[in-house]
């Protein structure tokens, strides 16, 4: 009988491949001037330049309506808590089904303006191709406009534009913020939510699967563009008794028919919104399978896009044989690591 095995976790700084969350200096975006006076560039009788002010720009080859009315301001979000992206969602104000919009935006209260791209992105060039269409723009769920600078509060209206040359003005603001790249990890167990956090298998009797008496639980809050993965390793690669100089292996494993072993199983995940959560192979297994905690970095989970209040919980399962020398001191160490993909 093996009694008094323990284990520890530790939590690991994030880091990425692609960023490590050491500051946040990711530059600034550059601006447009425009003029506060009209101007007409183009010979008499043509309109093949641009038509400008301070309150109205319209791209060459469209003619101011003075029927045509402004949209109304649009909802302006960051339900990501996302540092270079916000989202848009148009309000066409009843205006006919053929109906399309241009999307001017600014950081500095239209004293420069750009102009949001059919691919989501922003210029300073303003032109008939900006004008999309409401369903273009993502209809009712809106689109993204990318490639913001962070910690940053833009302003954005919206102009209209009939058949091929009639526009209306800019309609009235909404404002939004972009966020600081940001990450919060804590662990927990069933047991304490303070460190040191230990996670106890009290005996192993021979032929067994035990279980340890605590479960495991990391919650994450992360804004990364491309989301992240939640890395595991153990520091002994399995249960290690300095006493007998013998090591339990972890492997990936049904312990149900194998004769030993000992390794990590994913309970549950969860989040309260983004993401999703989502626990990796071999660590996702049910019944009695586990999957093997090695020294190296392995991905225990995952998840796609900004994740607010990210969970998972997982528990260690473990079996000896007849074959494994009784010692009171078996024990490991497990870390737990963020990689994150801005």
């Amino acid at each position: 009988m093996l009694r008094a095995v323990l284990f520890s976790l530790l939590a690991v700084m994030p880091t990425s491949s692609n960023y490590v969350l050491q500051n946040f200096d990711f530059g600034s975006g550059a601006g447009s001037g425009s003029s506060s006076n009209y101007h007409l560039n183009g010979t008499t009788g043509t309109l093949n330049g641009s038509l400008s002010s301070a309150s109205n720009t319209l791209p060459a080859g469209v003619q101011a309506s003075s029927t045509l009315s402004a949209p109304p301001a649009p909802t302006f979000t960051n339900p990501d808590n996302s540092y270079d992206r916000l989202k848009i969602v148009i309000n066409t104000g009843g205006a006919p089904s053929d109906t399309k919009f241009a999307i001017a935006i600014s950081d500095d209260n239209f004293t420069t303006t750009k102009y949001v791209r059919s691919d989501q992105t922003v210029g300073t060039n303003f032109a008939v191709a900006n004008y999309q269409s409401y369903a273009a723009w993502g209809g009712a769920g809106g689109t993204l406009i990318l490639g913001l600078t962070n910690n940053t509060a833009y302003k954005v209206k919206v102009a209209a534009l009939q058949g091929v040359h009639t526009g209306s003005a800019f309609g009235p603001t909404a404002s939004a913020s972009t966020s600081i790249p940001s990450v919060t990890f804590s662990l927990a167990t069933s047991l304490t939510s303070t460190p040191p956090f230990t996670s106890t298998f009290s005996s192993l009797p021979s032929g067994a699967v035990t279980a340890a008496d605590s479960a495991i639980t990391a919650t994450i809050t992360a804004n990364p563009e491309n989301g992240g993965q939640v890395l595991v390793r153990s520091q002994n690669g399995g249960l290690t008794s300095g006493t007998v100089g013998y090591t339990l292996p972890s492997a990936t494993a049904d312990l149900d028919s194998a004769p030993k072993g000992y390794g990590a199983q994913i309970s549950a995940t969860s989040q309260s919104s983004g993401g999703p959560m989502v626990s990796t192979s071999p660590f996702n297994g049910s019944g009695n399978n586990v999957g093997a905690l090695t020294t190296g970095w392995q991905q225990i989970a995952s998840f796609g896009s900004p994740v607010t209040n990210g969970s998972l919980t997982f528990g260690l399962l473990a079996k000896a044989d007849n074959i494994v020398p009784a010692a009171p001191n078996y024990s490991d160490t497990v870390l737990l690591n963020i990689s994150l993909l801005f």
